[in-house]
């Protein structure tokens, strides 16, 4: 009849808020007032979960464990202590700790209302709580619910890789821009251009040196310049290369990529005359 768990829950807790109600008549105006007003607002709880499921957290689950406590309390009849395994049935195949404790909450209210003399019901309510019980299905779930854990698992491992395999796809497609430019080009000029857009900078330009003591490359961070050092078959000399963007001297993966690129202008210049004046620029674009 019912296809969604969530109206079957709703019809339950609804039914359970009107055999308060109908209880309430019956009593004084001050435990009447109490048990109207935690009616209506169990039934409230009720459709507010109802209609947004995302809200509440894991109250939702607990409002029957906190609610039916009190309005048992309050009625102050023993008979409403069965109203608790109303849920507790419905829990038992889907949560078994919330069926648990209104299980066990139920006993302690039977007792603490009725007497020592009414534990004689705790064996026939143990037995009416464990006959839905269905084996194969709650083995089922838990089965289910390791699989969904597994899975988050590997989700969030594998979420994990996302980043750096994002980081060299990007690295793989610039070092395939760039061969593809040292191999297609027929001048520095022009494959200094099609660098300076391919990473949008600012400005590249070639600096013959007369001597270079180190192979690492420099950051320039107050000029936003990445410093290449360059040692061709004649002399040697620094390709620079301006960012448009201060910050972008810290990305490392451009830099790589940037050096990579310098390196590749040995196949278009083999040095400079010993007449070039040395510490300009030679080659700018």
């Amino acid at each position: 009849m019912f296809r969604d768990v969530n109206i079957v829950l709703l019809t339950v807790r609804l039914l359970i808020a009107l055999f308060f109600v109908l209880i309430a008549f019956g009593k004084p105006i001050g435990p009447k007032s109490t048990l109207l007003v935690l009616s209506t607002l169990y039934i409230s709880l009720s459709i507010l979960f109802y209609l947004h499921p995302s809200r509440g957290g894991k109250l939702k689950k607990f409002v029957d464990v906190i609610m039916l406590p009190a309005l048992c309390l309050t009625s102050g009849d023993v008979r409403t202590v069965f109203s608790l395994y109303v849920p507790a049935v419905f829990y038992i195949n889907r949560d078994i700790a919330v069926s648990l404790l209104l299980f066990w909450g139920s006993a302690v209210l039977l007792l603490y209302m009725g007497g020592i003399s009414n534990a004689f019901y705790i064996p026939l309510l143990l037995a009416l709580f464990l006959a839905p019980l269905s084996p194969d299905l709650t083995e089922s779930l838990r089965k289910e619910r390791y699989y969904i854990k597994k899975l988050r698992s590997s989700y969030r491992e594998l979420t994990r890789y996302i980043p750096t395999l994002e980081r060299e796809k990007k690295e793989k497609e610039d070092l395939s821009f760039i061969l593809e430019s040292a191999f297609k080009d027929t001048s520095p000029e022009e494959y200094l251009k099609h660098i300076k857009e391919r990473f949008s900078l600012k400005k590249i330009a070639i600096v013959p040196k007369k001597e270079i003591s180190h192979r690492e490359s420099i950051v320039d961070t107050a000029n936003s310049a990445l410093y290449v050092p360059l040692f061709f078959e004649k002399g040697c000399a620094y390709v620079v290369f301006y960012m448009e963007n201060p910050f972008e001297v810290h990305d490392k993966d451009k830099m790589r990529s940037l050096e990579k690129s310098a390196k590749l202008l040995n196949l278009y210049i083999v040095g400079f005359d010993d007449n070039v004046k040395k510490d300009t620029e030679r080659l700018a674009v």
